[in-house]
């Protein structure tokens, strides 16, 4: 089934909205820097380990699971958003 691209460029709107208020509470809570630390001695590991056409693979992977991840997170706050508006139309 084809998507509107309309659809498509809401959904990594909303799902970018949703990532940075994920990251505010990370800055907020204070282990925002931890956790840009962490992943970047994590990925400094994994690339020194590996050869660089498995690294490419692993990251366009990595690209089609977040956008796997980003279209599900969309869909659900769509799903939150219309969920009161459907059951105060019912009530009506």
């Amino acid at each position: 089934m084809a998507r509107n691209p309309s659809a498509i460029t809401d959904d990594v709107q909303l799902a970018g909205r949703f990532l940075a208020d994920q990251l505010e509470q990370l800055r907020h809570r204070g282990w925002l820097p931890f956790l840009l630390l962490a992943g970047a001695a994590g990925l400094g590991l994994a690339l020194s380990r590996r050869a660089t056409g498995d690294v490419a693979r692993g990251g366009a992977r990595l690209v089609n699971r977040g956008l796997q991840v980003a279209a599900a997170l969309a869909a659900l706050e769509r799903f939150r958003e219309r969920l009161p508006r459907e059951e105060h139309r019912r009530a009506s």
